[in-house]
């Protein structure tokens, strides 16, 4: 039996306090035994009577407290908080001087014996706060682009050793207040997300002077800086497990500054003259600014189409364009310009049919700091242009016709696609034949460019190099395709895809159309129904007598499916069947290493017209008596001279007996 040990364990101290402050203190046991929700009781031993214990808060016993304590802990004050079932805090809302002294955490006990450490104590210091955060308050009165100073005054004079922050904040109205820029108690200054950028341009600032003053410096108000200005300082000090504890915090009085702005509003609209366009024609967009001043402002404007960037212009008016359309610049394709003060101009000198879109500008006016670096103030876009680009009409039409619709694997496919069109052709066509397979999948099997460079497809690279599969171009509208000794994998729906491509103005192919048409090949597999049968007329021969056996097979194959035949002989009274005479695939003659009785008195036939073999023995004898049988196997030479058995069929077993006269 192996029994826990209880133990406690508290905060560690000492902790330095400040007056009339809300602290913590935590306290965990563990190792015990009994229920899962433990009871903690805090006491405290004073300075001045260090052995004797007085009793604060307990979370069982509403009595525990002593008379010190009772009104505190009955008005809130003081009370313990369940962190959970073996951790809790005591918190001591408003501290005060008489609280500084060793603080005890005791467990009563719920083990079936005493086993551990059922108490822990630590030191609490408590030290007067004396922090000071001043500040003049004032309502100041200032124009937009108005330098704005204030300070404050931070002090302490704690003999600890302590970290001040400082922070600048504004507040407007009951919104949340915003930090302006801050000193933390590791010397770094930081600004929120609304200041950071003017922060880190050196518009916002943070000096401190002397001992005690913190300055806060914006070099040109805006109107959105109008509220509320006050500091806020915090006394941080480093508990002995590291961690940064802030004692205190003060904060100043404020001071409201109004910011009037100037009239400095802009407006935008965009401009084109149509919105409907065919393939190569030009089209403008005028992107007009209004406003006062515009030479002694600055103005950035970016066009975008579809959303995406295609240009940006800043204030020094070279405009900066992205990957895509800086190649068409380069080209003289497209041109960002800025024609006047308050006109900027997008051309897109031959308009593709991907052009089509939606198009827009943004003009963002952008202040100049104090560095020489621009920061951007206010941004304003009109409503979406959008454009429709026609393709060029095309008036082709496509035909596909095949030798059959039904072969026998191992037969050859030719197609061949038709391109008709109205009027005398003006460009070229790239052609892609595709096989849509039984499952749907779609696979190129050869194209021809418009350069008329032929590629096979990446399933159909080893059968074209042996010529397995050739498309041609017979005629400038006219497209062949050959398979040859054809698969079963290879039936299915064949496409002839043909687009139709025409030079623009600017030496750039353009695709004007695209047609396709199909046709559907079935191919039987040359197992199909294949099947071998032995027969014979003369089961029972009498000694000295001729008899015949006979392969069937079945279907008739052509003269170019390669068959093997083998008959095979079981003599009597053995179990092995052994090969006599194969009929080879090329038309060969074969015997068996075991065949020499008989191929002196047998001769093999096969048939001119089918696959059929006959094997006739004359003279039988003993040795001849037994059972026979054939194997046929079907094969089918590759594209690469290699040869692939298809399938192998054994027929059934005939019996022959040898009589006697």
């Amino acid at each position: 039996v192996v029994s826990a040990q209880r133990q406690v364990t508290v905060q560690e101290g000492p902790l330095y306090r400040t007056e009339g402050s809300h602290i913590t203190i935590w306290c965990n046991v563990s190792g015990y035994q009994g229920p899962s929700e433990q009871n903690f009781q805090w006491s405290i031993y004073l300075p001045s009577a260090p052995q004797r214990e007085v009793q604060i808060v307990s979370t069982v016993d509403s009595s525990f407290p002593y008379a010190i304590y009772t009104q505190r802990v009955r008005g809130g004050k003081i009370y313990v908080e369940r962190i959970q079932g073996n951790s809790a805090l005591l918190h001591i809302t408003e501290l005060q001087a008489r609280d500084a002294g060793e603080y005890e955490c005791h467990t009563p006990n719920t083990d079936e014996r005493y086993f551990g450490s059922y108490s822990a104590k630590m030191d609490l210091v408590v030290i007067p706060d004396s922090l000071q955060t001043t500040a003049v308050p004032q309502t100041l009165h200032k124009v937009e682009q108005d330098p704005l100073e204030l300070s404050c005054e931070v002090s302490t004079e704690s003999d600890q050793h302590s970290h001040l922050s400082v922070s600048w904040l504004r507040r407007k109205g009951g919104e949340k207040p915003v930090e302006v820029i801050a000193l933390s108690r590791d010397f770094i200054l930081h600004s929120s997300s609304e200041y950071a950028q003017r922060q880190s341009l050196g518009e916002v600032r943070l000096d401190k002077l002397g001992r005690t003053t913190f300055r806060l410096t914006i070099f040109h108000l805006q109107p959105s800086d109008q509220g509320e200005f006050y500091c806020e300082a915090a006394e941080w000090i480093q508990d002995p497990d590291g961690s940064w504890y802030a004692m205190t915090r003060k904060r100043s009085e404020g001071a409201v500054v109004n910011v009037q702005p100037t009239d400095k509003e802009f407006t935008v609209r965009l401009e084109t003259d149509k919105r409907l366009h065919t393939v190569g024609e030009p089209v403008e967009f005028r992107c007009i600014l209004e406003a006062q001043n515009i030479p002694d402002r600055y103005f950035a404007v970016s066009w975008a189409f579809n959303s995406s960037l295609i240009a940006t212009m800043g204030p020094n008016a070279v405009p900066v364009l992205n990957s895509e359309f800086a190649h068409r610049e380069a080209k003289g394709q497209l041109k960002v310009a800025k024609e006047s003060d308050g006109v900027f101009v997008l051309k897109i000198y031959h308009l593709r049919q991907e052009d089509s879109g939606k198009y827009n500008c943004r003009v963002t006016e952008r202040e100049k700091t104090v560095t020489g670096e621009f920061i951007d103030k206010e941004s304003k876009r009109p409503k979406n242009i959008p454009i429709v680009v026609l393709p060029l009409k095309s008036s082709i039409s496509v035909e596909v016709a095949s030798n059959a619709s039904v072969i026998l694997e191992g037969e050859d496919l030719h197609f061949s696609c038709s391109v008709r069109t109205v009027g005398r052709l003006q460009g070229r066509f790239s052609v892609i034949w595709q096989l849509v397979d039984r499952q749907n999948r779609r696979s190129n099997v050869m194209w021809l460019d418009r350069d008329g460079t032929v590629q096979p497809g990446s399933s159909y690279w080893e059968r074209s190099s042996f010529g397995g599969i050739q498309m041609e171009q017979v005629q400038p509208n006219s497209f062949s395709l050959g398979i040859f000794n054809s698969r079963k994998e290879d039936e299915g729906q064949y496409e002839c895809h043909v687009t139709e491509w025409v030079r623009a103005v600017d030496g750039e192919w353009q695709i004007v159309g695209e047609r396709r048409a199909s046709t559907l090949v079935s191919i039987t597999a040359l197992d199909t129904g294949f099947a071998v049968t032995a027969i014979s007329r003369t089961p029972g021969v009498t000694y000295s007598d001729s008899f015949d056996l006979q392969c069937i097979i079945k279907p008739h194959y052509p003269s170019r499916v390669p068959v093997s035949v083998t008959w095979r002989f079981q003599p009597v009274g053995t179990v092995e069947f052994h090969d006599l005479v194969t009929f080879t695939r090329d038309g060969g003659v074969q015997w068996g290493d075991r065949s020499s009785t008989f191929r002196t008195r047998t001769a093999i036939e096969k048939a001119e017209s089918s696959n059929n073999v006959r094997l006739s023995i004359s003279r039988a004898s003993d040795t001849e008596a037994g059972k026979y049988q054939c194997v046929a196997e079907l094969w089918r030479r590759n594209y690469n001279n290699t040869w692939t058995r298809l399938a192998e069929r054994t027929s059934n077993l005939l019996e022959i007996r040898v009589l006697q006269p």
